[in-house]
């Protein structure tokens, strides 16, 4: 099943490039939490590729902007793989699990990084009520996400060894709706549904949401909250 339109993947990114500068907070973050797990473990890894959007420092980078689960990669080719925010937006999470897991060398480790199930929930809720109130029914915007509890199954199903799942929630707070999805856009992070509306929505649409948004979520002093939820997954190649 396609979930996700790899052309739109590719599209979203490239076109976030031009300023993504301004909106790479969120990447960083979590790409400096990755390079850190890594630098707090006593070894020296030798052949490291970055399966992510954009670049981390010091890893070969593949296919920036191809969406797929296939690493184009004999078996155990590296020695440590990571994965910043790319993962959420493959079909088959679980294939590519596993085929990271089949690039890695013995004893190699994969440190991954993706959205989990509660990132942007007010946005979710908000045009959800929002499409209610409108239509009496809602098409799909937000992609569905990994929640914690499957993951460590996931690793596990993959042949990982030692798999270790942990979260960080993280919460930007915003002036309004639309600059929440200026900064979405601006990270290559908005909507890539195969069943996505591809049609114009109405500008009262999106007002109608953010008065949800306003209704129910806005802090004491007016900013609306946006909920980022990082899923870190860990995992092993055992020893032959």
């Amino acid at each position: 099943m396609t979930l996700f339109n790899p052309n739109a993947y590719a599209l979203h990114h490239k076109r976030a490039q031009k300023n993504f500068q301004d909106h790479r907070f969120l990447f960083d973050h979590v790409g400096n939490e990755l390079l850190g797990r890594v630098g707090d473990i006593k070894k020296n890894f030798g052949k490291g590729l970055n399966v992510s959007p954009y670049p981390l420092v010091s890893l070969e980078s593949l296919q920036s902007y191809h969406l797929s689960e296939t690493l184009p990669f004999p078996g155990k080719s590296f020695d440590l793989i990571l994965s910043c925010l790319y993962a959420h937006w493959v079909n088959d999470l679980p294939e590519f699990l596993k085929n990271i897991r089949h690039c890695l060398r013995p004893g190699g480790l994969f440190l991954g990084a993706l959205w989990g199930g509660n990132t942007l929930f007010e946005l979710r809720e908000s045009l959800l009520q929002a499409e209610l109130s409108f239509k009496g029914g809602a098409s799909p915007r937000i992609a569905p996400m990994l929640q914690t509890k499957d993951a460590p199954l996931l690793l596990g199903r993959a042949g990982f060894k030692d798999p270790v799942v942990d979260t960080e929630t993280l919460t930007v707070t915003y002036e309004s709706l639309w600059s929440l999805m200026k900064d979405l856009r601006g990270m290559g992070e908005t909507n890539k549904l195969q069943d996505r509306v591809k049609t114009f929505t109405s500008r009262s649409l999106f007002e109608k949401a953010e008065e949800i948004y306003q209704n129910s979520f806005a802090l004491s002093n007016g900013k609306l909250p946006a909920t980022f939820e990082v899923i870190y997954l860990t995992g092993w190649a055992g020893l032959e």
